[in-house]
């Protein structure tokens, strides 16, 4: 039983080894594997046995061990910019959840790369049946387009809309994300908002101020865009802390509500706020973006725009499963945000009440 158990779970491990090797490439010796796992013969040809018997390797007699398959499960990478990003993190392990939940389907892995990298280039060089990407955020060219169509494995952008183009893409409506926040603002009395675009000016962003500052001047408010300059690799808590306090000592606090790009920037305008006396929300209210994972235990609790990552990344997941058994269908998905209510708006309208 122990030698079973044993070599079923090396069988498992030789399994995910095997998308570093080519089908016809010479996969490790006996020996190699031997000192790489430090476990026996027996389990090593017991293991070596449950594989070739799956199709995925072929032993041939004096000449070493050959990868047939070189993926019984297939396997799908994720490729995210090397940069601070609780939306980056909170999407992986979303995705990471929906791919252990098939487990006996797929290898799921994340790979990091340099904001500067050919990504066309770094995504041939990880062997994938399907590449998840999150762009740095530049806009594609039409000759960038038409590198990543001719790419054999199937690739999907997140936080893209590209069905137009006919390429695989997830985007959470993020124009609809700074309409729902703007809107919240006016409802709740405030007719001087401000936005801080805190995080590096790609599609995504834009679309989100466009969508706050459209729905406030359609109801009459005014927005005032806090200058606030971040290029990807910069530390976006650092850069909004900065761009508040610029703004204040130039401008003093002449809005009453403050649309954020991401949770994980807003504490640095919390802790600008607070080295000016400036109160939330009692002087200024906040809506974050994200509803990452530590936004309510924020003081006061941050009111955010959820992009849902969660139902992002079971959408996705099924997506893919759809797509593999249906070759030369288009993912397109689009997943509306959602209004999470804390405590960091107040009610304009209910205090001036109050204090009449």
């Amino acid at each position: 039983m122990r030698l079973k158990e044993q070599s079923s779970e090396l069988c498992d491990r030789l399994n995910d080894e095997l998308v570093s090797f080519s089908p016809g490439s010479r996969f490790y010796s006996v020996r190699q594997l031997m000192l790489r796992y430090r476990v026996s013969r027996r389990v090593i040809d017991a293991a070596l046995a449950q594989l070739e018997q799956k199709g995925a390797i072929e032993t041939r007699p004096q000449s070493g061990i050959y990868v047939k398959q070189n993926r019984l499960r297939k396997h799908v990478a994720l490729l995210m910019p090397d940069w601070p990003s609780e939306g980056n993190k909170r999407i992986q392990q979303c995705l990471k959840e929906e791919f252990q939940k098939r487990a006996d389907r797929y290898v799921f892995s994340t790979i990091l790369y340099e904001y500067q990298e050919n990504l066309v280039r770094k995504i041939t060089q990880i062997p994938a049946d399907v590449h998840i990407v999150v762009r740095p955020g530049d806009p594609l060219e039409r000759r960038e387009l038409a590198e990543y169509a001719a790419l054999p494995s199937e690739v999907i952008f997140l936080w893209s809309d590209l069905a137009d183009v006919s390429l695989h893409s997830l985007h959470a409506d993020s124009e609809y994300g700074g309409m729902l926040a703007a809107a919240y603002f006016i409802r709740n009395g405030h007719q001087n908002l401000a936005v801080l675009p805190s995080e590096p000016r790609n599609g995504d962003i834009i679309n989100r101020i466009a969508g706050y500052t459209g729905v406030a001047r359609l109801f009459g408010a005014r927005v005032t865009e806090i200058p606030c300059v971040v290029h990807p690799w910069d530390y976006s808590i650092r850069c909004a802390h900065d761009a508040i306090c610029d703004y204040l000592a130039q401008h003093g606090c002449n809005f009453t509500a403050l649309f954020m790009m991401s949770d994980e920037s807003t504490q640095g305008a919390l802790a600008a706020f607070a080295e000016n006396g400036i109160r939330i929300p009692e002087d200024v209210s906040i809506i974050g973006y994200g509803n990452d994972h530590n936004a309510e235990f924020f003081t006061p609790h941050l009111t955010t725009i959820s992009g849902r990552h969660q139902e992002c990344a079971a959408q996705l997941a099924a997506a893919i499963d759809h797509l593999l058994e249906n070759p030369g269908e288009i993912i397109n998905i689009s997943v509306r945000p959602s209004l999470i209510e804390r405590d960091s708006v107040i009610n304009r309208k209910k205090t001036a009440n109050q204090e009449g």
